[in-house]
């Protein structure tokens, strides 16, 4: 009779199931024992072990289910909308004219700050 995993858990082979939220419980050898390791994406988390047997494995899904791991989320990347392009080709001749630099000269002398203040004293 062959194991289904439960919800959530897809199975990659015999040794090998990856849950949704990429907490792994592989058949494998691990600091010198053989066994079920409940293996958490946090590589801050402790790796717990169980017997290399169908019960050991077992045992695994249920303290996954109980709780035992801390599970993060993987954050899903939001997709990259494209810039909007700016459009090719000529400016118009309104602004072509604008930019010509014109306008600059008339603000400059009329924008002096010395001018302005005379100006205020010689009405009063």
């Amino acid at each position: 009779m062959r194991f289904r995993p439960p919800k959530g858990w897809d199975r990659e082979s015999v040794a090998l199931f990856i849950h949704d939220s990429g907490v792994r419980i592989e058949r494998r050898s691990y600091r010198k024992r053989e066994g079920w390791f409940l293996i958490p994406t946090d590589l801050d988390q402790e790796v717990i072990g169980f017997d290399p047997t169908p019960k050991g494995r077992n045992l695994a899904f249920a303290a996954f289910a109980e709780g035992r791991l801390i599970i993060t989320r993987k954050k899903k990347a939001r997709p990259v909308e494209p810039m909007a392009r700016p459009k090719r080709g000529r400016k118009p001749k309104e602004d072509a004219e604008e930019d010509s630099g014109e306008d600059l000269e008339e603000t400059t002398d009329a924008g002096a700050p010395e001018e302005r203040g005379r100006g205020a004293d010689d009405d009063s």
